[in-house]
């Protein structure tokens, strides 16, 4: 299994919202793959520091990070385009829904994980990573087919630099 990094120096930064948010899309679609993989690895080397220290990753980034995100564009970009795009509201009223349905999906995965780093084998056969890896993916791709370029052409920089203050201060409070 391969270690997760931070974005880095190079990645991008609240002055450019949308692209913080995909590059979330990034981080989300690489724990989703350590997900995957999680059921072999265990079977080929049992409960090691390489499992603990993903799922420590996984559920850090699905408890704090993911919720962030979700707010982020409930907070900031959802109002905004309901105003601007009102014809938008079903789909984002879509996202919004997904958004509490994938929380679901990994409130029902969380506990396994956790004893799977505390050392039960046995509890990588009860995740359902492949439910939760398609949904998470799926939700990826329609917000970068749909919301971010929504985004991108109806609200002003003015708006997208608010946004972006305004997801970087939920981080600092």
């Amino acid at each position: 299994m391969l270690p997760l990094n931070a974005l880095g120096p190079t990645g991008p930064s609240f002055d450019q919202p949308l692209e913080m948010l995909e590059a979330c899309h990034d981080k989300i679609r690489r724990f989703c793959d350590q997900l995957e993989k999680l059921p072999a690895y265990v079977a080929a080397h049992g409960v090691n520091e390489v499992v603990v220290n993903t799922v420590d990753a996984v559920v850090r980034y699905f408890d704090i990070a993911g919720p962030q995100h979700h707010q982020d564009e409930e907070d900031e970009l959802f109002p905004l385009l309901w105003q601007k795009v009102p014809a938008a509201l079903p789909r984002l009223e879509q996202l919004q829904a997904e958004h509490g349905y994938l929380l679901s999906r990994w409130e029902a995965i969380r506990d396994d994980l956790l004893a799977l780093r505390n050392g039960d084998a046995t509890a990588v056969s009860r995740i359902d990573v492949v439910d939760f890896v398609r949904l998470y993916r799926e939700h990826a791709v329609m917000e970068e087919a749909w919301l971010f370029p929504l985004a991108a052409a109806s609200l002003s920089e003015e708006e997208m630099r608010a946004a972006g203050q305004h997801m970087a201060a939920r981080r600092q409070g």
